[in-house]
């Protein structure tokens, strides 16, 4: 629940009280393999997942048998909509590591949600960041060269896992394979390999045993035309993203 609460508190401050309400909220925990489904298209559950530690994927499956990446997920991100609804998926959610899930008990968290709570204007932030987050990666799915497409992502993830507290200086912890990275990004993996060794000989970052290094964080930026400014971050993170340069 650290991330999740973290997020939601980057975004509005939550008090004392409302932290433990979320913790009164947790109905049940379990844990996925890399490579586990962790729900699929048409299913609907009672819970609201939340990705605890791990990453995972939405994604949706081409008439090929190609699989698209629409999402990526991250500790502290939700599985479904805060709402009183339990609507069914239109797409499949997938482990692409080793995977610690949350489930809250969607009444009592409705139960604690008051108007103009800081959970309440925090929760839907993060509904904002989301809807965000899709708009942007259709602009990079199919306006930006390869090697740009791939510069934004890793600008947007470095971003993501700032906010929640889960960079170490210019490091953060990089789980994505290669051929993940080609289904994010609509690239084929050879395609996504030749852009990676791109952005490596012009030192920018380093991808290295699940490890993703900001060598030159300015640069970078530069080189992806990357604004954080659809992640609504409001300058908060300015400090932490100067410590990647």
């Amino acid at each position: 629940m650290y991330s999740f609460i973290n997020k939601i508190n980057f975004y509005a401050c939550l008090s004392q009280t409302e932290k433990a309400a979320l913790h009164d909220c947790v109905d049940s925990k379990h844990h996925l393999s890399r490579g586990q489904t962790l729900a699929s298209a048409g299913e609907k559950t009672d819970g609201i997942d939340i990705v605890t530690d791990g990453w995972a994927c939405r994604f949706k499956r081409a008439h090929d048998g190609s699989d698209q990446i629409i999402a990526l997920m991250l500790p502290g991100d939700q599985c479904e909509d805060v709402s009183p609804v339990a609507c069914p998926l239109d797409h499949d959610i997938r482990a692409l590591s080793d995977l610690r899930i949350t489930r809250l008990d969607r009444r009592k968290l409705l139960s604690v949600i008051s108007p103009d709570s800081g959970l309440s204007d925090g929760l839907a932030w993060s509904s904002i960041v989301d809807r965000s987050i899709m708009g942007e990666w259709l602009l990079n799915v199919t306006r930006r060269p390869a090697a740009m497409r791939l510069a934004h992502l890793l600008c947007e993830l470095f971003t993501r896992c700032a906010i929640i507290g889960r960079t170490q200086g210019n490091r953060m912890h990089f789980p994505l394979t290669q051929v993940a990275m080609s289904e994010s990004l609509g690239l084929s993996p050879v395609h996504l390999n030749r852009s990676l060794q791109l952005l490596r000989r012009q030192q920018l970052v380093s991808v290295c045993r699940k490890t993703l290094t900001i060598i030159d964080w300015p640069r970078l930026v530069a080189f992806a035309g990357y604004s954080d400014h659809y992640l609504h971050t409001g300058g908060k993170l300015s400090a932490d993203l100067r410590l990647a340069s």
